[in-house]
């Protein structure tokens, strides 16, 4: 078997960014868990260059767009949860968003995560597991795959669950970190291919880890041994997707770090304003990613004899489920009175030709206020407000 742990500075694909983060892998991508010479490994295969990572250099995508349906154009990960009592695994309440790794095609740009192997079919026994999801009545050569940690975004309630759907039935659950009568493992065979539902509830950084065991045989007898661990990193959201796009494995799972209200490169600016600004938050020095992004710039603008105190800025566009206020122009006289966005006017329009590529996820913002010309000073500044709807 072919086994490559590609360093990851071989895979960038992003000519402005030269963090350490993660590649993504937003499209068919299978879990491979192999056994050979005694021992375990298992690699994520993906289909575009047919090559095996090692998942610690990985992550798997899932915007925040809603699901439209199979291979539909546009179609997102988001979906909303059934009030079907079949469903209640997922720890979502009735009506509210699930993301969604699909079983079935997902839309252009989302993870789609499976389950496969190359495994020499005479390498297992055969037997028929005692769990009563596995309904085949012919012994295969079944690998096991379970569920032994979860850890969802930072200070939310989130849970992970993985299902199969079939038409006119109800789901097979086969995970759930909400129910505890569930057992999580999954059962598939040597030289199967599979792809199941990954569901979420929450956006944010989701780490899912697992182990693959078997049997050598005869039947249910003479244990592999359980792998070694093995985390699969999903990313739910735009803001999610940026920062596994920009931090480590390691930087993921420590909030000092990767947080939105953290400052890794020390320069005073949070990872959301870095985020929010399309600035670089592995160097120091409020260096944008390209001509055109950048911290807001304020300035004095006389037109048609009436003075504006104006905020020129970039944002990121708003999603399906942003809110107005993300980002606030405010104003001030003086630092003693309160911030303002009272008489302000926005004006949304396009870059110029020279940073046209950047209309496809950002627009350029003008804010502006009537000011008395004998005031002598003000203030602006642009309030930005993190969390879910990235």
């Amino acid at each position: 078997m072919k086994k490559n742990w590609i360093p990851f500075l071989s895979l960038v694909t992003f000519s402005s960014n030269l963090s350490a983060g993660l590649l993504p892998v937003a499209e068919h991508a299978d879990v491979r868990c192999h056994f050979e010479d005694g021992a375990w490994s298992c690699l994520l295969k993906i289909e575009s260059d047919d090559d095996l990572y090692d998942p610690r250099i990985v992550f798997l995508p899932l915007s925040d767009k809603p699901f439209l349906g199979s291979n539909a154009a546009d179609s997102g990960a988001r979906v909303t949860q059934s009030s079907s009592a079949a469903f209640s695994f997922t720890g979502a309440e009735a009506g509210d968003p699930l993301w969604v790794a699909m079983q079935a095609s997902p839309g252009d740009g989302e993870a789609w995560p499976g389950f496969d192997n190359v495994q020499i079919p005479s390498t297992f026994g055969s037997y028929i597991p005692s769990d009563p999801r596995v309904t085949q009545t012919l012994a295969r050569p079944w690998i096991k795959i379970s569920l032994v940690n979860y850890q969802g975004p930072p200070g939310k309630i989130s849970h992970f669950s993985m299902w199969r759907s079939f038409a006119n039935q109800a789901p097979v659950a086969w995970m759930s970190t909400f129910q505890d009568s569930i057992q999580n493992d999954y059962f598939y065979a040597a030289g199967e291919h599979v792809h199941l539902n990954w569901g979420f509830t929450a956006q944010g950084i989701h780490r899912v880890t697992f182990q693959a065991s078997a049997f050598l045989g005869p039947g249910a007898s003479n244990p592999t041994g359980p792998s070694e661990p093995f985390t699969l990193i999903f990313s739910v959201g735009t803001i999610a997707r940026w920062q596994a796009t920009w931090f480590d494995a390691a930087e993921l799972a420590n909030p000092s770090i990767s947080a939105l209200s953290a400052d890794p490169d020390g320069d005073g600016l949070s990872n959301l304003i870095e985020y929010a600004f399309g600035l670089n938050p592995d160097l120091a020095g409020h260096a944008p990613l390209s001509p055109g992004l950048g911290l807001p710039v304020h300035s004095l603008v006389r037109e048609n004899e009436i003075t504006f105190q104006t905020l020129t800025y970039a944002r990121r566009k708003a999603g399906e489920r942003i809110q107005p206020d993300v980002y606030q122009a405010q104003f001030s006289n003086t630092l003693d009175e309160p911030w303002t966005s009272e008489g302000v006017t926005t004006l949304i329009q396009g870059f110029p030709p020279a940073q046209a590529a950047l209309n496809q996820d950002w627009e350029l913002v003008i804010s502006r206020r009537a000011i008395d010309p004998a005031a002598g000073r003000g203030f602006a500044r642009v309030a930005v407000t993190g969390g879910d709807g990235y």
